[in-house]
């Protein structure tokens, strides 16, 4: 049950029903998920070891706000994590992960199309994820797994079709340095597109949220109905 509700909830961030910085009930979210406190408080405790929830004693749990501190150095994480697994994919299975970059670059490109903003995020986190994967050494896959969640709800929330548009571009600009065996050249490019996700996720400043958190950062309480209950 535990594990239902963790990824439920897991789902609902990454997915953008729950907004970053939601206040979250631990009593409402039991009643409304048709389950005892107990699974609720646990799911609460398990996000919070992916980076997805923050619990704050005394006051409460939230859905992760990072500032932009928190991003940059988010983004300098992801650099060192995916360009050392980028140089080891291409030499451990480089036809394999060129493939599947590119699989992932023409889903993005083609929801970016049809407007289907869940599907481009979705299709760039698995676009970054192919070379965590194929590196083949357990030691990047879970320390990229820490942050993986954080990135993955950042995409989904706060990508505008500018930016999913330019992010795009570079996809393919990087997949063809690939193409042509300018491996050294596709690392700057990667590490550049990472880099610039604290400008273009930028959470500072959040005109939308009222109320404020301890840090001084935006909130809001969150309704929760649409979540509705677990499915069966």
């Amino acid at each position: 049950m535990t594990a239902r509700v963790t990824e439920r909830l897991r789902r609902a961030i990454l997915d953008g029903e729950l907004e970053l910085g939601d206040a979250l009930s631990e009593d409402k979210l039991a009643t409304i998920l048709g389950v005892s406190r107990s699974p609720v408080r646990e799911a609460f405790t398990a996000l919070e070891q992916q980076g997805l929830i923050d619990i704050r004693p005394q006051r409460g749990s939230f859905v992760f706000l990072p500032t932009n501190e928190d991003t940059n150095n988010l983004c300098e994480f992801r650099r060192m994590i995916e360009l050392e697994s980028m140089r080891l994919a291409m030499q451990r299975k480089r036809g394999e992960t060129l493939a599947a970059m590119k699989a992932a670059a023409q889903d993005m490109q083609a929801a970016i199309e049809s407007g289907d903003n869940l599907r481009s995020a979705g299709a760039d986190t698995e676009f970054h994820a192919v070379a965590i994967e194929n590196s083949g050494n357990p030691y990047l896959i879970n320390a990229y797994r820490l942050v993986s969640g954080k990135v993955a709800a950042l995409r989904s929330h706060r990508s505008t079709l500018p930016t999913r548009e330019q992010a795009s571009a570079e996809h393919f600009a990087i997949i063809a340095k690939l193409e042509t065996g300018d491996l050294d050249g596709a690392l700057d490019a990667l590490g550049t597109h990472i880099l610039k996700m604290a400008e273009r996720y930028s959470l500072e400043p959040a005109p939308t949220r009222v109320g404020a958190t301890r840090s001084g950062r935006a909130s809001r309480n969150a309704s929760l109905d649409h979540i509705g209950p677990l499915p069966d």
